[in-house]
């Protein structure tokens, strides 16, 4: 169709013919809009991702990615090239305001990785990059970001969404059955939802980041120059190219951008040291201390996720890893609902994930509270900032068969990795079965195995089952735990079965299954087979 409309009091020029095949509409090419859109597009939904900005956003922005979105990545097959890109270990060298000079590791009492957690420590990596490796993987899902395309205005009914873009001057309706606002603070997607942000901005508070080339400074440290008042001037080495991440606060009325000058003054002026010398500025930005969180993250079929849902500062490397977590979370569930599953399946985005942005805005302000002074996370923060530690107890899609003790890994925890020999005798990981779309079932020696294999039979596209038998039990075609690891670190004994996710989570843990019941849970989850 092609006509000229009359809507909200303006005429709307010529509209393009009604487009109707993708499922999924995610605007916003971000971090979490890349995650999202590679999570439908594995499953094989229909999805198209549009972003406003012409091309990819430069900038190392979110440069911190924490170990649990390594673990994302490491499930979309991207955690090593992600490595091959970033930094795990660096030195911090603080200059005091009694004119000390601290030198530490950061997260110097981090866990050595295991096989049940391959990574413990924060991957310095330029938010650009993540997001170039994200665009790749979802260019061999066949699907590709469309630049200079910004969302218009939406309206929604029954039967799905209809959204108007405006792609390179030319103004096109689509028709799809969700979209996803994945475009930021200033969200669009969530103003015309009609959805509150709450919380707060600090008007007086004003913060320069930028990336940019020095003379002067050697790349073995993470320099930061701490004032009394606990701002003062951060400059971080990026790896993989020749430039530093700036940081330091700005007069509340500095302009949106600063001349390569003022830069430099600022650098001398805090410093203390002339040597220090700006070559190129690469890339800028001024932002405020927001502390905000979206009141609902779903009004239908519009869901807010990333940035659009919760905003805070910089501390802790929190926002982007929190935003692709988001697109983890709510990616498997929009493909299920697209596929048949029960709508309700939906409503657990928000009952999950708002809840963990409550957290993280809580402890991202709490360590801004005193500047660049505590940027860095103490030691006893670690899981929390590292994400390792989200879990998901009081879910509707937790549910514990049978009793346990108290601290035993449960419904709702995240699912450890850990190495298991196949019967040929090669070792595998965990990780790598549960790699993939599907809810993973392990069943614990003998016990539940013949449920475990029933429920595979009974939904043979979305569960996978996997017998585990103790050290010295004859694999006859299936895994076994030599070291004992794998037991021990699900507290599992003979019997015991544990449905993972496809986000890596338990969602059933059961010590003496029930088949029905969990049948029951898994056609919660799942879309129903034919």
């Amino acid at each position: 169709m092609s006509s000229d409309r009359q809507e909200a009091g303006h005429t709307v020029g010529v509209v393009t013919d009604l487009v109707l095949d993708p499922a999924v509409l995610v605007v916003g090419a971000g971090p979490t809009g890349l995650t999202l859109a590679c999570e439908l597009a594995r499953r094989d939904i229909p999805v198209r991702i549009i972003e406003a900005a012409a091309e990819p956003r430069a900038g190392s922005r979110g440069k911190g990615m924490q170990p649990r979105t390594l673990e994302v990545l490491d499930d979309l097959g991207l955690a090593a090239a992600a490595v091959a890109n970033g930094r795990f270990r660096m030195l911090l060298r603080k200059y005091l305001p009694n004119g000390e000079t601290i030198t530490h590791e950061v997260l110097a009492n981090a866990a050595e990785p295991s096989a049940a957690t391959p990574y413990t420590r924060p991957l310095m990596i330029a938010q650009y990059r993540t997001e170039a490796l994200l665009r790749t993987r979802l260019a061999e899902f066949g699907v590709q970001v469309e630049q200079n395309t910004r969302l218009l205005r939406f309206s929604q009914d029954e039967t799905g969404v209809s959204a108007w873009l405006d792609a390179d001057g030319a103004e096109a309706e689509v028709r799809v059955a969700y979209l996803v606002g994945c475009d930021g603070g200033s969200s669009l997607v969530r103003k015309q939802s009609g959805i509150a942000f709450l919380g707060e901005t600090d008007e007086d508070s004003r913060w320069l980041v930028a990336d940019v080339e020095l003379a002067g400074l050697d790349r073995d440290f993470w320099y930061q120059w701490i004032h009394a008042s606990g701002a003062g001037l951060a400059l971080c080495p990026l790896p993989g190219i020749n430039a530093f991440q700036l940081q330091t606060g700005v007069p509340a009325d500095s302009a949106t951008t600063l001349s390569t000058d003022a830069m430099q003054a600022l650098i001398s002026d805090i410093s203390g040291r002339a040597d220090i010398r700006i070559q190129h500025v690469r890339w800028q930005s001024i932002w405020r201390a927001n502390a905000r969180l979206a009141e609902r993250y779903r009004v239908g079929r519009i869901f807010l996720a990333g940035d659009a849902a919760h905003v805070h500062t910089p501390a802790g490397a929190q926002g982007m890893n929190t935003g692709i977590q988001d697109a983890y979370n709510l990616g498997w569930k929009l493909a299920h609902a697209v596929s048949g599953a029960p709508d309700a399946l939906l409503d657990t985005y928000q009952e999950e994930r708002q809840p963990v942005a409550l957290d993280v805005l809580g402890l991202s302000a709490k360590m801004f509270g005193g500047g660049l002074a505590t940027v860095l996370p103490k030691d006893g923060q670690q899981q929390s900032v590292t994400q390792l530690g989200v879990r998901y107890p009081a879910s509707s899609l937790s549910e514990l068969h049978g009793e346990v003790a108290a601290g035993v890994l449960t419904a709702g925890d995240r699912a450890p990795g850990g190495m298991l020999v196949a019967a040929n005798g090669d070792a595998l990981r965990l990780f790598d079965l549960f790699r993939g779309t599907h809810v993973t079932a392990l069943a614990f020696g003998a016990g539940s195995a013949e449920v475990a294999s029933r429920l595979a039979e009974r939904f043979p596209e979305h569960v996978r089952a996997y017998r585990v038998l103790g050290a010295g039990q004859a694999a006859d075609g299936r895994y076994t735990d030599p070291t004992g690891d794998v037991f021990a670190n699900y507290d599992a004994t003979d019997g015991t079965l544990v449905l993972v996710r496809p986000d890596g989570y338990i969602g059933v843990r059961a010590t003496d299954p029930d088949e029905d019941r969990i049948v029951s849970y898994l056609r919660r989850l799942v879309p129903a087979h034919r």
